[in-house]
């Protein structure tokens, strides 16, 4: 009698601490194998575009020239990397306004300007292909697409209104790089040259498609840290497209201004 209430003791102990014990014991190989870092991280911001332009149009057929466009653009900016690969995206959507300029139609200056609309989108893929700075640099290849529209109107005279609307889609290859100055404070760059694009013309008369499009685009930014996920800075971009049409005609545009941006990191 007595061993079998020891043994019945010694089981009830047996049970309790196993009951006491967590029933999902930590496996570091079991943990391995469902619960990994993610190599995936990125960034989505905000950012205001002031920037001036111009549009030259040579020869007959086209006859309206801008300069001193003033445009407005908010932008939403996002970046999705891939660590494990050294692989990134970067996409940018923008919408603004052109409020002020001057216009010229057949050497004729415009008296009033009309508010237009600007609007571009732009989708860019990267690889890493090499690092410096002790590794707090990085310098990658970029291929991507460039959409971009850009309508302007003025008034003549009080009553006559001319405007000239262009259409671009561009492809951009070049180099972005990117590095630290400080635990706070950081830069990027990117350059692409525009090998080929697609144009369209309208100024309302006559409509003209480009037999060949080529130019140059860059951004740079300066970025202070203000949280560990929270950054603010401030840069600049350049544009300059130049498009060749049939019967010798020709157009060069630019646009070149301020970036101010914010954004968060995840």
């Amino acid at each position: 009698m007595k061993t079998s209430v020891i043994a019945i003791l010694s089981a009830f102990t047996a049970a309790g601490s196993a009951l006491a014990a967590d029933p999902f014991p930590y496996d570091p190989g079991m943990s391995g194998d469902f619960y990994t870092a993610s190599t995936l991280r990125g960034s989505i911001g905000l950012r205001y575009w002031y920037s001036q332009g111009s549009n030259e149009f040579n020869g007959d057929l086209g006859k309206a020239n801008t300069e001193n466009v003033t445009g407005h653009t908010a932008e939403v900016v996002g970046v999705l990397e891939d660590t494990s690969t050294r692989t990134s995206v970067k996409g940018i959507v923008g919408f603004g306004k052109n409020t002020a300029g001057d216009q010229n139609w057949a050497g004729v200056k415009s008296n009033d300007w009309n508010t237009t609309n600007l609007g571009h989108v732009q989708l860019d893929g990267g690889w890493e292909v090499a690092k410096f700075a002790g590794g707090k640099g990085r310098i990658k290849a970029l291929v991507g697409y460039h959409y971009l529209s850009d309508k302007t109107s003025a008034t003549y005279f009080g009553t006559q209104t001319r405007g000239v609307t262009n259409k671009w889609h561009a492809l951009r290859l070049g180099v972005a790089a990117d590095g630290e100055l400080s635990d706070r404070i950081g830069w990027s760059v990117d350059a692409a040259a525009v090998p080929w694009s697609y144009n369209q013309f309208d100024d309302g008369f006559v409509t003209l498609e480009s037999e060949y499009t080529y130019g140059f685009e860059a951004d740079a930014a300066l970025n202070v840290a203000l949280t560990s996920n929270w950054d603010i800075g401030i840069g600049g971009r350049y544009w300059w497209l130049h498009s060749e049409y049939e019967l010798d005609q020709s157009q060069t545009y630019q646009r070149y201004g301020l970036l101010i941006e914010s954004k968060y990191s995840f």
